[in-house]
């Protein structure tokens, strides 16, 4: 019954990925994160930790247990700061390819140093990454084209279900870096097909989705602030096999561990989507 809580099968995904482009929650925009409003969160951290709180949604696999207190973090988009949700039709007249960039920025009056115009090129070489073996991967320029590769790449002729992070408060949500505990003993969904989807920063929503053919593990979670007035259910996703990684990546530098020498488990922004099959 606990599943209930996320699952939405395909003929209402168009609603409710209309409802999330518009509350839009995210963690990832055009603008750098020193852009955000401040937070003081000093008084949370140890020395030698990331002062970018966006970094702490990576967490070791044996803190995937009831009553393991993590550090985590849940932002929100102002809706002024959004892109706008493009149809297949608009996104299909725009090139979305590295190769146009200058023609990109122009069109989008961007400037090439700015921190949109680096975001802007970012996305494009990401978007056009080589998939690591055993992985699937695609860049959904409009609703229509993400809902379509989506169901192509996983679900082939079974249904497609999707789960997103919800934020549930007592009172005003708190959308900042908090203590927060496993409150329930992480639930398995087993013998499932998985994509991650991360909206990138872009003029327009753009998101970067991916999968592994096997060695990710997804899970339900339900987490809990330290004074309880405020829980975080939604999906996690833990990568049990690192050893193709990027030895740079992020995460390693975050849970202080040797590059590709251990599994990583994360959380999605609010604004993030995961997809799973059968």
């Amino acid at each position: 019954m606990a599943s209930l809580r996320f699952f939405v099968t395909f003929p209402t995904v168009l609603f409710l990925f209309s409802l999330l482009v518009v509350e839009a929650h995210t963690s990832r925009k055009m603008i750098s994160n020193k852009e955000q409003e401040g937070q003081d969160i000093t008084h949370l951290l140890k020395d030698g930790e990331f002062e970018d709180p966006s970094m702490y949604m990576f967490f070791n696999f044996n803190d995937l247990r009831l009553g393991a207190k993590l550090l985590v973090y849940f932002d929100k988009n102002e809706l002024r700061t959004l892109p706008p949700l493009l149809t297949r039709q608009e996104a299909d007249l725009i090139p979305f390819t590295k190769s146009k960039l200058d023609f990109l920025l122009n069109h989008f009056s961007v400037s090439k140093e700015s921190p949109q115009g680096k975001a802007m090129k970012e996305t494009l070489v990401r978007c056009n990454y080589k998939a690591i073996e055993g992985e699937y991967k695609f860049c959904g320029t409009s609703l229509e084209s993400m809902l379509d590769l989506a169901k192509k790449t996983i679900a082939s002729n079974a249904d497609i279900k999707v789960m997103t992070t919800k934020v549930i408060a007592q009172n005003t949500i708190s959308y900042a870096l908090h203590n927060y505990t496993f409150a329930e003993t992480p639930k398995e969904l087993v013998g499932i097909k998985m994509l991650g989807c991360h909206r990138m920063p872009y003029p327009y929503v753009v998101y970067y989705c991916h999968g592994h053919k096997s060695g990710a593990r997804v899970f339900e979670i339900s987490l809990v602030t330290d004074d309880g007035r405020q829980r975080v259910v939604g999906p996690a996703v833990c990568h049990m096999n690192t050893s193709m990684w990027n030895a740079d990546h992020v995460a390693f530098k975050v849970l202080k561990i040797e590059p590709r020498s251990a599994p990583v488990c994360h959380f999605f922004p609010l604004d993030n989507i995961v997809w799973l099959a059968n």
